[in-house]
């Protein structure tokens, strides 16, 4: 119920400030955990408030690099998101160059620890051997 509520406070924020980076990292991340939610969640969701919001990978990579412009290297959230964004839809260079920007982005933070255990995870199913 409050998640089409959750995304237009993020637009709305965006729209007060089109270089809202954390904004529009909010909305990349709101944007891929609706993508790549597993099927028996959507239908526990379409059960209990009648659908899950519309999302797309495109979605996410427009908003995590409009992020990305606004403050360069700012979160490794915002890296790891492209690079799980590039990654699916079939753009593995370009994902690949946004795991290592992750994985080689300072950790300051709880959150970016636990996005780098994250991204060490998915580059080695993603990218599995010799690198």
């Amino acid at each position: 119920k409050n998640l089409p509520k959750m995304k237009e406070h993020l637009l709305r924020a965006v729209e007060l400030d089109p270089n809202d980076a954390t904004a529009l990292t909010l909305l990349g991340q709101w944007a891929i955990e609706l993508k790549e939610m597993a099927w028996y969640q959507k239908k526990i969701v379409n059960t209990l408030f009648g659908g899950v919001p519309h999302s797309t990978y495109e979605e996410v990579v427009e908003y995590c690099e409009r992020a990305e412009k606004a403050a360069p290297g700012k979160w490794n959230r915002n890296l790891y998101l492209l690079a799980r964004a590039y990654t699916a839809m079939g753009d593995r260079g370009r994902g690949r160059c946004y795991l290592e920007r992750t994985l080689r982005a300072e950790i300051k933070t709880q959150d970016d620890k636990l996005v780098a255990e994250g991204a060490e995870e998915f580059y080695r199913k993603e990218f599995p051997g010799p690198s």
